[in-house]
C-alpha cells in the first residue's frame, strides 16, 4: 500500500494521462473528427474526475480504510464509466454536411 502514497505512483499516472491526451488528439485527427475547444474542455473535466476517483480509492487504501475505498470506488467508478461512455459518444459525433 505504500506504493499508492509515493510520488512514483502519481508520476506514472501523469505520464499515462499525457499519453492518453496525445493519443486521443492523433486518433481524432486521423479520423477527421473535429475537436473544438468545448470538447477538449469536457474531456479535461472528465480526466480530472477520473483522476479524482483513482486518488480517492488509493488514498483511502493508503489510510487503511478499505470500506471507504470500496464504496467510493463503486460510486465514483460508476459515475466515471457512465460519463465516460456519454463523452465518448459525444466526441465521435460528426457534423453532417
Amino acid at each position: 500500500m505504500h506504493f499508492f502514497n509515493s510520488g512514483l505512483f502519481w508520476f506514472i499516472e501523469g505520464v499515462f494521462t499525457c499519453l492518453v491526451v496525445i493519443g486521443l488528439k492523433i486518433w481524432m485527427e486521423d479520423r477527421g473528427i473535429p475537436m473544438p475547444f468545448w470538447k477538449w474542455l469536457l474531456f479535461g473535466l472528465w480526466v480530472l474526475f477520473f483522476g479524482f476517483t483513482i486518488a480517492f480509492v488509493t488514498t483511502s487504501l493508503g489510510e487503511n480504510e478499505p470500506t471507504a475505498a470500496k464504496i467510493g470506488g463503486i460510486v465514483f467508478g460508476l459515475i466515471s464509466l457512465i460519463t465516460g461512455f456519454g463523452l465518448w459518444r459525444l466526441l465521435l459525433l460528426k457534423r453532417k454536411k
